[in-house]
Order: structure tokens, then C-alpha cells, then sequence
């Protein structure tokens, strides 16, 4: 949704592999942004556009809500032949994290850019190689989410050196922190995330005790999560009693948080899991329990999510703007290689959505996003 020092290979792999298969996943701030919000008509089925929302919490009120959602639109420069490459944190199977890199692949071919896709398998070295392959096939920008960003300090003053404009997804996630190196950032708001799934369980289990599922290993973005699920829920009435990690970033692995939490925490009435997996496998181990009473509420909003939410196992999910925040990459790129609407914001923020039941079927898909911003016909 993130410092940490890299000693030895094996440590920076667990790290690494631990936290975007949370599928980022992960929020932060890399200066001061413009605080309008610019309508940018690259953006597909927005889930910025807080109406549903609205209608089920009250609406966020944060300091992210001070970024705007948007860099501003380019208009198409006629003549020119641009590639930009993107790197893919995870793989294939990561659907959050390969929707990403799609919005970035749609808004290319919109703005009539060539793509090169790479996939960095959740290895730290691989990406920092991925990133030099790129500046050695001539890319004219790169879009990533660092895996360990001091791993690619060399390799950013080299793409500075060759003026290859480099925009990052979430490489910091608080309001006063920096990403030198970096054209510009899209953050999916922690806080936010945060907020949304708190204000929600209080609203099924008023004054509820709340149960965490975490990640084990040390992932600042996520553990910035939790830090936040515990603020919101002291603001509105909810006692978190305890966390539990899921330590193999699965459905299985929430199983055994869940198993975990209710083994200690027999009274909880809710659980929030910081990514879909969690939840799933939360409302597994609950059932088997005969506790399908608990409240369960997802982050993510992959397919395994919604058919979760449609299907009545977990109570809400709280999706991440994957489609939009790769088409927003690549507007910030696209917008910096042709000279336009410069000096950019450095971060934008691209707001996560609350979706229940009441407001599942007004919900566009990432795939129909996807379709809106290739052909040029998404609004803002």
C-alpha cells in the first residue's frame, strides 16, 4: 500500500515476496500536491466518484482526501512515437498487481504509445535487471512499484541520466515522505482503505469487537494499514481485541489467522483482512466453526473478492482504482515526454470503494475499465 535496509539476498526476497503478494496492495506521499481535483478524461469508470459511498458510511475525511485523483489530460501529440515499459511486481497470477500494469498497457495504446510488459516474479534483483533491460531497449518512460526502492538507487540516477521519466505505485505511503528518483506517484490510499472498512464494520457490529488479519512479515505499507484500522476504529466506537498474520498470503494462510483469532477472541464479531485471501479464508475457518455471524470485510477487490461478496461469505470489499492507477501513470509520462500541464502534482491519489451488496451491481469491473480507457471513451 516503505524503507527498509537490505543486508543479505534471502531477507530482501522474504520482504519482497511478502509484500506485493499482498496485492498492494500498498500508500504514501512523495511532497506536496495540488489540492483541486482535475477531471481527467483518461479515467475509466472512476472509483473515485464517491455516491456509493456515500449512501453506505460517511465519507472519508482524511489528509488523503487533500491529493487529487487525476494528472491533468494530455492532448495527443501528433508525430510523435513514444515506448514506455512497465514492470509487473508479482505475475500473472496476481491479479491486482497484472491490472496495474494493464491500465498502463490501455492508456498507451490510447495515447498511441508503444508497451513493453516485464514481470519481476517478486525478486528484488530481477526487478532492478527488468528495470536496466528496459533502459537498454530505449523505453522513453518505466512504471513500476519497487520492491525494495534503495535497491534501485543506481538505476534511477541512470534512467535520470538518459532522461527516462520513471512514475512509481505507492513508493511511499505517508503524508511527509519523499521518492527521490520518481517523475511522479499513484498512490491507492491507505488511509483511506483503512478508514472505509472500519467506518463499515461499524456499521454492522456497532461497538463490536474487532479482530486484524496482517501479514507477517515486516511490510511497512501493511503494517501502516493496520496502524490505521486501529485509529479509525478508536475514532468510531469499535475495540480492536487482537491480529493475527496470515503468513503464507493465501486463502489458507487466512484460514489460520482466523482459527488464530478465535481461538483467543471466542466473543469477536468482526474481522477485517487486509487483502481478499484473508477474508476467504477468514469465512472458512468461521463457518467451521459454525461463526458465520462474524463480519467479514475484504481489501482488494479482485474477482476472488466480489464473487466472495456476491456469494454472502464476506459483508463487504473495499477495492482498490487498479485499472485507473496504471492509465494515471501513464497520463503523468506521457504528459512529461511531451512537455504538457508541467510542472505534474507528485502523487495522486486514486481512491479505493466501498462495495457491499447494495451497490455491487453499479460497480464497473477492472476488464470493462480496462476496455474504456484503450478505446478513449472513458470520462472522468
Amino acid at each position: 500500500m516503505t524503507r527498509w535496509s537490505i543486508t543479505a539476498l534471502t531477507a530482501r526476497r522474504t520482504v519482497a515476496m511478502a509484500m506485493l503478494a499482498t496485492a498492494m496492495a500498498l500508500a504514501g506521499c512523495g511532497g506536496s500536491a495540488d489540492s483541486s481535483k482535475t477531471e481527467a478524461s483518461t479515467t475509466a469508470g472512476s472509483t473515485t466518484e464517491a455516491s456509493a459511498t456515500t449512501e453506505l458510511v460517511k465519507p472519508y475525511d482524511g489528509f488523503e482526501k487533500e491529493y487529487p485523483d487525476s494528472f491533468p489530460t494530455p492532448s495527443k501529440a501528433e508525430g510523435k512515437q513514444f515506448t514506455i515499459g512497465c514492470q509487473n511486481p508479482v505475475g500473472t497470477g496476481n491479479e491486482t498487481t497484472t491490472t496495474f500494469c494493464k491500465g498502463v498497457e490501455a492508456q498507451a495504446k490510447a495515447l498511441g504509445m508503444g508497451y513493453i510488459g516485464l514481470v519481476d516474479g517478486l525478486d528484488i534483483d530481477k526487478q532492478v535487471t527488468n528495470f536496466n533491460q528496459l533502459l537498454a531497449q530505449n523505453v522513453d518512460a518505466i512504471v513500476l512499484y519497487p520492491l525494495a526502492p534503495d535497491a534501485l538507487r543506481a538505476s534511477l540516477n541512470k534512467a535520470k541520466s538518459q532522461n527516462v521519466p520513471v512514475v512509481g505505485f505507492d513508493v511511499t505511503f505517508t503524508k511527509d515522505a519523499d521518492a527521490p528518483g520518481y517523475l511522479a506517484q499513484v498512490w491507492q490510499g491507505r488511509d483511506h482503505q483503512a478508514y472505509e472498512s472500519v467506518a463499515y464494520m461499524a456499521k454492522l457490529a456497532p461497538n463490536g469487537k474487532v479482530g486484524l488479519i496482517g501479514i507477517g512479515a515486516p511490510v511497512p505499507a501493511l503494517k501502516y494499514l493496520i496502524e490505521r484500522q486501529r485509529f479509525w476504529a478508536e475514532q468510531l466506537g469499535l475495540e480492536v481485541v487482537g491480529e493475527q498474520d496470515n503468513t503464507s498470503d493465501d486463502v489458507a494462510g487466512g484460514s489460520k489467522a482466523m482459527t488464530g483469532l478465535l481461538g483467543r477472541f471466542g466473543d469477536i464479531d468482526g474481522v477485517i483482512g487486509y487483502n481478499d485471501e484473508s477474508a476467504v479464508g477468514a469465512y472458512t475457518a468461521a463457518r467451521g466453526q459454525g461463526r458465520e455471524d462474524v463480519k467479514i470485510i475484504a481489501i482488494n477487490g479482485s474477482d476472488l473478492g466480489l464473487t466472495a461478496l456476491r456469494a454472502g461469505r464476506i459483508s463487504a470489499v473495499v477495492q482498490v482504482d487498479a485499472a485507473n492507477q496504471g492509465a494515471q501513470a501513464a497520463v503523468a509520462a506521457y504528459n512529461q515526454l511531451t512537455k504538457q500541464s508541467l510542472p505534474l502534482p507528485n502523487v495522486v491519489l486514486r481512491s479505493p470503494q466501498l462495495i457491499t451488496k447494495d451497490n455491487l451491481g453499479s460497480v464497473a469491473s477492472w476488464k470493462d475499465q480496462l476496455a474504456a480507457i484503450e478505446s478513449g471513451s472513458s470520462a472522468g
